[in-house]
């Protein structure tokens, strides 16, 4: 296994244990408003999406110098799959269910592994591309809307499906 291939399972396990323990960062916290704007505060699916987004982002960072290491500047792609992983829970939220009519607790679970899976081959499979400047800037721009976003939605009362806490 090369180098590039060992940094990203590791930086994809490091993901999964930090977005594993944000799951409960805000109950074990006394539901602190500050760790809610970066943790669930509810079991809403936009509530998840942090799971994926925030751990990636920062582990993205670590990942990024890594990579520089070996050769390659993979700055657009890790910002891109931080997009990628966070959007694919909906996506895949959504369409399990849409398609099944109902939803499975361990599916569920699952949408958070396999949108962390999926944005890391993302990553993979794009590592030596060359990506223009403007391009890297524009996705900067997109994670910067998605942290603000993730800030202003977290204690806004939104009757949106995706702000929703599901029914039991």
């Amino acid at each position: 296994m090369n180098k590039q291939c060992k940094y990203i399972i590791i930086t994809a396990v490091i993901v999964y244990v930090i977005g594993t323990l944000q799951h409960f960062l805000y109950d074990l916290s006394g539901h602190n408003f500050l760790v809610g704007l970066f943790c669930p505060t509810n079991e809403s699916t936009w509530e998840h999406m942090k799971l994926v987004f925030f751990p990636m982002f920062l582990c993205n960072i670590w990942l990024n110098n890594k990579l520089k290491s070996t050769g390659v500047h993979p700055e657009g792609q890790l910002l891109m799959s931080s997009l990628i992983g966070t959007w694919l829970i909906p996506f895949l939220f959504y369409t399990y269910r849409g398609i099944l009519g109902f939803g499975i607790s361990a599916a569920d679970i699952a949408t958070f592994y396999i949108s962390v899976i999926l944005a890391y081959l993302f990553v993979w499979h794009t590592i030596n591309s060359l990506w223009k400047k403007s391009c890297i800037t524009a996705l900067y721009i997109l994670c910067f809307i998605q942290l603000f976003a993730f800030i202003l939605f977290s204690y806004t009362d939104c009757r949106l499906g995706i702000f929703v806490p599901p029914v039991k």
